[in-house]
């Protein structure tokens, strides 16, 4: 049944009752009552067919939406590192990271405690960064 009859139809009507009135024995453009103008009542959107959508259409949309995060965390670290690689997993996300100009340059400290480095940023101002935690911070990190 289409939509602009499931949305007047009582629902205790006969299915082949009259649409208008819901009385058996004719159709809504000879019913007596008078007529109606659905257009105008539902829009013209009430009387389009919709497109069926099948599951495996819902599927390949949303494994087109799919991030792969082990990937693009691969991509990460390869562009922290100054790999100069593009991030070929962060084709389709949007992110700011291309709004901060160049990637950083790592700069060899020597004592930094384990697991931090150094580098500077696009304006040349030195800066520590934890490569587990991916804490940064611009003073020089405390001996553990």
């Amino acid at each position: 049944m289409e939509l602009h009859h499931k949305l007047r139809r009582d629902p205790s009507w006969h299915p082949n009752s009259c649409n208008i009135c819901g009385q058996l024995g004719h159709q809504a453009a000879t019913c007596s009552t008078g007529t109606v103008n659905w257009k105008n009542i539902y829009g013209p959107r009430a009387f389009l067919r919709q497109p069926t959508v099948f599951p495996s259409d819902v599927d390949r949309a949303m494994e087109k939406k799919r991030v792969n995060i082990k990937a693009l965390e691969e991509d990460l670290d390869r562009y922290l590192q100054g790999d100069g690689g593009v991030m070929t997993h962060a084709k389709n996300i949007t992110t700011t990271v291309g709004q901060r100009g160049p990637p950083r340059q790592v700069v060899e400290e020597p004592d930094l405690p384990e697991g931090w480095a150094a580098a500077k940023d696009a304006q040349g101002k030195l800066y520590y960064w934890h490569k587990e935690t991916k804490q940064v911070q611009w003073q020089r990190p405390a001996a553990a």
